[in-house]
């Protein structure tokens, strides 16, 4: 019975435990922190499985039937309570317990910008809006004073009532030449105390040199810092500078360019304003007196350099009564001249091409003079010049790859062609319809005259069995269909086949009827041998009864015939005004024959050992014989729109001109000069990535005979070349491949930043080119810097370089591939002197924006009261409650070690 009563004893402590036990596990449920709400108060345990320490309490209680303690039952069972709470409370904080409060604690960090751009008075406006918000802080909440400039300061507030000290003592040398708004926002971070509401505010007018704010203002936004503002209108007193000074990206040697300079006023003044090129003064009114108003002014000076190389640009103002920061009153910009431009003149008749050619050289322009036949049949070639010139060369001498290579020079590459007049040009040279019309700002259709007169022409065409060779009887065929697509409406055509007989193919009737002549024309086959006279006399008897002012034969073939007969018709054809001209195709036409003919019946003679250049040569005599657009007479020429092209050249005093081709302007044209018909002289259009101009009149001592001897030719003709030629790098390297690549340059002081997109012709990325940047100093150019660019995206290359001075400097990439230099790129950077002294209006977009992203707001002058109100935020933070856990337990310790050696109870 003894025993049972004791294994009951043990088993109810041992139940309880296992019971304590159970309880605790349900109530964590696997979680590491247990939430509690007692008393309407949030609490919670930091690691409730502390708490399966009280398991151990029932066992106090159950050792207490054999405690051998001499005291009695009452002070044995209040011992026990005693050490079950202690133990209680040692559980209790084993577990961590805290509970859940908020703070309204705000700490404000007030960031003055002291950069030279603040002036004073703007500078003790902010030093009275600190004190401000000293007297206006809570005594439980915190102020912060960082001022900025190029790099940021903690200022130590001074304690109790002491004044501020002067605002100009916040003020560093040589620190005031930047703003590094980003800088000064990141130094904030590390002032403020953990449990307090972050604030920050921006007293400055946004213009930063240094650092990206509106980047950083996300960081603070994830740091719960709220970014307010506060700017001051600007207030910069009698301030005058130069804010850049603009050259173009490519000058050439003798060129004549626009320098312009922008300059800033705060308010209206006079100044003196020079431009020095390479320290000495620019030539061209390089000094001139201006009166600025208040705002931005714009300045021009003309200027031009005659040697190639490096050449450094400087506008600087002098003579200024008034006025703030002499650091901006220049800037300077350098440009790499290149050499003389590159002319390539095609001349139809090469004994005439002194003329223009010795007026360029004279102007500093180098000239290549080439014959009919020079024109290049490939981009490549033509890639070596700046412009190039066709004067006076028939359609004959400009197949299909001289002109697809002329297409891909101007559209591709960006070069400029021009087309000068004469009797074998646009036209009347047999270019209608081609792709050189295409490419050129006028069109060649005409509208007829009133006294145009109306055209018959018979087609005399060899079909031998010989003519079967090399498609020579296609292209008869191509060519006779030419013809009538080129005659007007109310013009009469005829062709007629011969070979030991003459054949009539088409009946001499009107080429409105095109698609039935062109039906007729195909029919049109080979047969046996050659005689000229039977199709030239069946050509007399139609043409002769036909009403017509011009009546025209053209004889076509590549054999010989018998002489008997043919001088008779002829003469007898030229007395009844009947004209002839004879085409000889191939080695075998009997050209002694044909000449005789062309000779005696007032015609042309032509040879070719090509046939396919028949149809030209027949477009050709058709626009030669109608002679429709050629205008033979005195003629003056007007301005029509103001251009570049007559910069410094007195049109007004310029000699009439004694003709040219009538052209019509094409829609988009840009007409410079015209006639007093008021027809197209001199045109220009954009095409691609190049130009074409058309000067309708000729360039040599026929229709331009008088304008040889007036001193404006040169200067015209040079003025014309450099304003429409080509503005890419010549052939240097890759570029004359013609590829140059876009570089773009950023300077973020005290680095630059460069960036090249290669692409190719074809429109796709070009990857894993082999790229380096020259950075040239123009003051010593020869010890570039040279830095790799490497591929950061498909096609992006980029790299940076320290910018270690103020100045110009020369950027020149260079792109390989394999090892071999495929392209370059060219660009230009100007850093005349810190931007902080730009004198820039306040940027309140960046401000707003900075504010908008972290949840801030713009101040004014009275809100000092405002940086300190919480906004309804708060910060939570845990207070623990374990030390308190610990003293009770103390307590209960003490009171227990009472209760063991005390008798309280008998």
């Amino acid at each position: 019975m003894k025993r049972l009563r004791a294994i009951l004893r043990l088993a109810l402590p041992v139940a309880c435990a296992a019971a304590i036990a159970l309880l605790v596990r349900a109530l964590i449920a696997g979680r590491d922190t247990l939430p509690l709400s007692l008393f309407h108060r949030s609490f919670s345990l930091g690691s409730p499985r502390a708490l399966y320490a009280l398991s151990a309490v029932p066992f106090l209680f159950g050792a207490l039937p054999f405690s051998l303690v001499d005291l009695s039952r009452a002070q044995q069972w209040l011992s026990a309570t005693l050490r079950a709470l202690l133990f209680t409370a040692l559980a209790l904080a084993l577990a961590r317990p805290s509970t859940l409060g908020a703070r309204h604690t705000v700490c404000t960090v007030l960031l003055v910008d002291v950069s030279d751009s603040i002036s004073a008075r703007q500078l003790e406006q902010a030093r009275a809006f600190v004190e401000a918000a000293r007297k206006a802080r809570p005594k439980q909440d915190l102020l912060r004073l960082v001022t900025f400039a190029r790099h940021p300061r903690l200022v130590d507030l001074p304690k109790g009532d002491e004044p501020l000290p002067e605002a100009q003592s916040w003020r560093h040398p040589h620190e005031g030449d930047g703003s590094d708004l980003e800088g000064a926002l990141e130094l904030a971070y590390s002032l403020y105390p953990q449990g307090t509401l972050r604030r920050a505010v921006l007293i400055s007018d946004g213009n930063e040199t240094t650092g990206n704010l509106a980047a950083e203002s996300f960081s603070a936004a994830r740091r719960k810092v709220r970014v307010d503002w506060l700017s001051f209108p600007a207030a910069q007193d009698d301030e005058v500078l130069v804010r850049a000074l603009e050259l173009p990206a490519d000058v050439k040697v003798g060129a004549p360019f626009e320098a312009t300079a922008r300059i800033y006023a705060s308010r209206p003044t006079t100044a003196t304003v020079t431009l020095y090129r390479d320290e000495f003064v620019n030539p061209f009114d390089g000094k001139k007196q201006v009166t600025l108003a208040a705002g931005e002014n714009v300045v021009h000076w003309k200027s031009e350099v005659l040697a190639p190389g490096f050449t450094t640009f400087k506008a600087k103002l002098s003579g200024l009564a008034h006025d703030h920061f002499a650091a901006n009153n220049e800037a300077v910009a350098s440009l790499t001249v290149q050499g003389k431009p590159r002319v390539l003149y095609v001349e139809g008749e090469p004994q005439s091409s002194s003329y223009l050619a010795n007026a360029l050289r004279h102007e500093n322009i180098d000239v290549e003079v080439r014959s009919s036949y020079g024109l290049p049949t490939s981009p490549r070639e033509l890639a070596r010049y700046d412009l190039v010139l066709l004067s006076d060369v028939p359609a004959m001498y400009a197949g299909p790859q001289q002109m697809a290579a002329l297409d891909a020079y101007v559209r591709d590459l960006g070069g400029t062609f021009v087309m000068a007049g004469g009797q074998n040009s646009f036209g009347s040279g047999g270019y209608q319809g081609s792709k050189i019309e295409s490419l050129l700002p006028v069109r060649f259709d005409q509208e007829k005259k009133r006294d145009q007169p109306a055209l018959a022409v018979e087609l005399c065409i060899d079909r031998s069995g010989s003519m079967m060779a090399n498609g020579k009887l296609e292209l008869a065929k191509e060519a006779a269909r030419a013809t009538t697509e080129v005659l007007g409406a109310d013009d009469l055509i005829g062709v007629i086949a011969f070979d030991s007989l003459a054949t009539p193919i088409v009946r001499l009737q009107r080429a409105a009827n095109r698609a039935r002549i062109a039906t007729d024309i195909s029919k049109l086959q080979a047969g046996g041998g050659t005689a000229f006279l039977p199709c030239l006399r069946m050509a007399y008897e139609e043409l002769v009864p036909a009403q017509a002012k011009v009546k025209h034969v053209i004889l076509l073939t590549d054999g010989q015939a018998v002489y008997d007969g043919i001088s008779d018709l002829v003469d007898e054809m030229v007395e009844h005004k009947i004209t002839v001209s004879a085409v000889g195709v191939g080695p075998e036409a009997d050209k002694t024959l044909l000449t005789m003919i062309a000779e005696r019946g007032g015609g042309r003679f032509y040879h070719t050992m090509d046939a396919s250049n028949v149809p030209k040569i027949f477009t050709k005599e058709i626009s030669e014989v109608a002679r429709s657009a050629l205008v033979e007479s005195a003629v003056h020429v007007h301005v029509t729109r103001r251009s570049e092209v007559l910069s410094g050249v007195d049109i007004a005093s310029a000699p009439p001109l004694r003709g040219y081709v009538v052209t019509r302007p094409k829609p988009l044209a840009e007409v410079i000069l015209e006639s007093d018909l008021g027809e197209p002289i001199l045109a220009r259009w954009r095409v691609g990535l190049g130009q074409t101009v058309a000067f309708t009149s000729d360039v040599k001592n026929r229709w331009a005979a008088d304008w040889l001897r007036w001193p404006g030719y040169p200067k015209f003709w040079a003025h014309l070349v450099r304003a429409t030629m080509r503005h890419t790098p010549g052939e240097s390297g890759a570029s004359a491949l013609g590829a140059s690549f876009e570089m773009h340059v950023e300077a973020d002081p005290p680095r630059a930043r460069v960036a090249v997109d290669a692409i190719g012709a074809d429109d796709r990325f070009l990857s894993g080119l082999d790229s380096t940047l020259q950075v040239i100093d123009p003051a010593h150019p020869q010890n570039p810097l040279t830095v790799p660019l490497l591929e950061t995206a498909p096609g992006r290359y980029q790299g940076d370089f320290a910018l270690d001075r103020y100045g110009s400097y020369l950027l020149r990439a260079i792109h390989k591939q394999h090892g071999t230099e495929i392209a370059e790129s060219a660009g230009t950077l100007s850093l005349p002197y810190p931007r902080e002294y730009l004198a820039l209006p306040p940027d309140i977009a960046l401000l707003n924006r900075v504010s908008a992203t972290t949840s801030g707001r713009a101040l004014d002058l009275h809100a000092a009261s405002a940086l300190f109100d919480p906004r309804g935020e708060s910060v939570p933070f845990h207070r623990d409650l374990f030390p308190y856990l610990l003293w009770l337990a103390a307590a209960l310790l003490l009171l227990d070690v009472t209760t063991r050696r005390i008798r309280l109870f008998r």
